[in-house]
């Protein structure tokens, strides 16, 4: 059992990952935190409550609101042409009795590290402030969590908010060198693997015939929330029907890390300059820069990663 902190900002692409950790009956999501980019933070909560209330997981989820501003600098303010007015591109989500924990994101993670030493994998979705802002609460935190999954970066590939830089490290470069620097056993699931991996109404349509009678109500919002994700993929990158699945893909390794092609690499984060601003800079060169070492994912079996994505709501 994969027992599961998920750190998130609410979006499209995070909503379908967190509801594959809830319905994993291999996972136990032992809490929600939340930060600011695809929508602010309170808002990321407020769809992380109604999400657990959707997939109905059969245990409490607690969600803590996190850092709605990066270490530096203000928060440059949510984005509704990707991921619409609620951040999950303005499906409609029943809502739900639970309220946000009282306790803040960075507390909540550094309070399941300590009840939970050796066992915890955080897996990040968004901005890395939450755990850096854990990480100065508890310097340890390397050592008290299992491992660390995050969706971020672009080593290879082109990035998506600049030539070099990929939208959740360069929303809180220092934050996510920090990360970097801690010493955690941290894997990296960017744009060199997500950007290979796309989710197209065609997969919903195959699964639809297996779809398990209890996961109908996801079915039904997934097709209503990838609408206007499908629509900016379309109108961003000229992708027809089909759109990169960033988070899932996140949440896929973290469960099965077989789906990619790893290799370990000193890594750093530039957190200097205009143009490479947030750049993740893992070193190739056989006399390496003296940083610690990344598992930075460089390939993927694109379509095992989506049938298994998609595998998990089907009937047994």
């Amino acid at each position: 059992m994969i027992k599961m902190l998920i750190d998130c900002d609410t979006g499209i692409d995070d909503s379908i990952a967190i509801l594959f950790a809830l319905k994993r009956p291999d996972v136990r999501v032992l809490g929600i935190t939340t930060g600011c980019g695809n929508i602010d933070a309170y808002q990321a909560a407020e769809n992380s409550i109604r999400l657990i209330h959707l997939a109905k997981p059969g245990y409490e989820v607690p969600v803590a609101v996190g850092a709605n501003a990066p270490l530096v600098g203000p928060w440059e303010g949510p984005v509704p042409h990707i991921h619409g007015a609620n951040g999950v591109g303005n499906a409609e989500l029943l809502p739900a009795d639970q309220k946000p924990a009282a306790e803040a994101g960075w507390d909540m993670i550094v309070r399941l590290a300590r009840e939970n030493p050796g066992e915890l994998t955080v897996v990040t979705l968004g901005r890395m402030t939450n755990l850096a802002l854990a990480l100065e609460k508890e310097p340890a935190l390397p050592r008290l969590v299992k491992n660390v999954v995050a969706m971020g970066g672009a080593v290879r590939a082109p990035g998506n908010v600049s030539p070099v830089s990929e939208a959740n490290i360069a929303g809180d470069p220092e934050a996510a060198d920090r990360v970097f620097l801690a010493g955690f056993d941290l894997t990296l699931v960017g744009i060199d693997v997500t950007g290979k991996t796309f989710l197209t109404p065609r997969h919903l349509d195959i699964a639809e015939k297996y779809w398990a009678e209890d996961c109908r109500p996801i079915l039904d919002y997934m097709r209503e929330a990838l609408k206007l994700y499908f629509a900016f993929a379309c109108q961003n990158n000229r992708y027809l029907d089909r759109c990169p699945v960033h988070d899932p893909l996140a949440m896929v390794v973290a469960v099965d890390p077989s789906v990619v092609t790893i290799r370990k690499l000193p890594t750093r984060v530039e957190c200097g300059g205009t143009l490479c601003r947030g750049m993740v800079v893992s070193d190739f060169r056989e006399r390496p820069i003296d940083a610690p070492f990344a598992s930075i994912c460089l390939d993927v079996d694109s379509e095992r990663a989506v049938e298994e994505l998609l595998g998990t709501f089907l009937k047994p």
